[in-house]
């Protein structure tokens, strides 16, 4: 098991691999993220990381709040993301924000299908998956050689006034899961092996 601030297992078993880090809201997940992805950044020379943390007060930070981003990585920062269940007052305003996130953030997703590289690193990956296709994120995780990244998942946000926006996510990032190898699920800061799919080592 990891304590709160060590990964639990060498970065290095990561390198070729799919590693999903998911849990409830303030679980640890963008920290534990960042520290894996310090210590993978030495066997890369190409990166790049798409950050799409909304950044709604303490919570959602993005991953430039827990590292600083060497020169050579790409870090795309998708702005003006907002919180639907959090700030959409109706039904309707929280699916008009959750559509209005995907299609800020799939230009992102586009640029790497068109330019990939060896790593790719995303943050907060859930908040795509309200109302973005499944489709996109899967062409990206395919064409990397290794991916890192980090998704909502719990109840705590559950609550979307209706409007079926959570079970979307839900049942998106699950869809995730067959494609992992390993899956790391993070509990009051702590962390336990969620899923180990192609432990070969």
């Amino acid at each position: 098991m990891a304590s709160a601030g060590r990964p639990s297992f060498d970065p290095k078993r990561l390198v070729g691999r799919r590693t999903l880090i998911v849990g409830e809201m303030r679980s640890g997940k963008t920290s534990y993220t960042a520290l894996l992805l310090e210590e993978l950044l030495s066997y890369f020379s190409e990166v790049v990381i798409i950050d799409m943390a909304p950044a709604l007060g303490d919570v959602g930070l993005p991953l430039s709040h827990y590292m600083e981003i060497p020169p050579h990585v790409k870090y795309v920062r998708v702005r003006a993301l907002r919180g639907p269940r959090k700030e959409g007052v109706t039904p309707e305003e929280v699916v008009f924000l959750a559509q209005q996130n995907a299609s800020l953030i799939r230009p992102a997703l586009e640029d790497f299908i068109e330019d990939p590289v060896p790593l790719l690193v995303i943050n907060d990956l859930s908040i795509y998956l309200q109302a973005g296709p499944l489709d996109d994120l899967l062409r990206c995780l395919r064409l990397s050689h290794t991916f890192l990244g980090n998704s909502y998942y719990g109840k705590g946000l559950s609550e979307d006034k209706g409007t079926g926006i959570s079970r979307r996510e839900r049942k998106m990032v699950e869809s995730l899961f067959s494609e992992m190898d390993f899956i790391i699920h993070l509990i009051g800061g702590s962390s336990r092996p969620f899923g180990l799919l192609s432990d070969s080592s």
